[in-house]
């Protein structure tokens, strides 16, 4: 199964609407998530309510990994109507080093402030039922070229 499109969190409307969540500023990070997560829930807002991150073992951290570049960034869409949320084209790599990383489902996009601190954006489920990346492979998680989400 191919990943599904990236859906935002209730919350993250509001944080983007009141500018708690600021797009194309700040740090933004991806969280990989086991396939008994809570992560698709859209009523979660924070980082610290998503339960069953992947364990920080086989060079993952807690926490995920900062988005390529650093920050997202806004593109204009289909139209000049349309501005699209972007992150690298190369997507980001999640490299098994010495041991496998279990369980994954879930990438979960927040804003960071903090190693374990920050708002939810947005969260996709990678597979239709869980996996694992055996040391020395690596998943990466490539963007549509549509962007992750769009606003119109």
């Amino acid at each position: 199964m191919a990943a599904s499109a990236w859906q935002l969190y209730n919350y993250a409307k509001r944080y983007i609407g009141n500018g708690t969540i600021t797009l194309g500023a700040g740090v933004f990070k991806m969280v990989l998530a086991r396939s008994a997560s809570n992560a698709s829930t859209f009523t979660l807002s924070t980082y610290a309510s998503v339960t069953n991150e992947i364990s920080a073992t086989g060079g993952y951290t807690t926490g995920g990994k900062n988005l390529v570049p650093a920050t997202g960034q806004w593109t204009v869409g289909a139209s000049a109507k349309q501005m699209k949320f972007t992150m690298s084209t190369v997507g980001l790599a999640f490299t098994a080093s010495g041991a496998s990383l279990t369980s994954i489902k879930y990438a979960i996009l927040r804003n960071s402030t903090g190693a374990t601190a920050g708002k939810l954006l947005c969260f996709c489920q990678l597979s239709s039922s869980q996996f694992t990346v055996t040391s020395p492979n690596t998943l990466t998680v490539l963007p549509a070229a549509t962007g992750i989400f769009t606003l119109t």
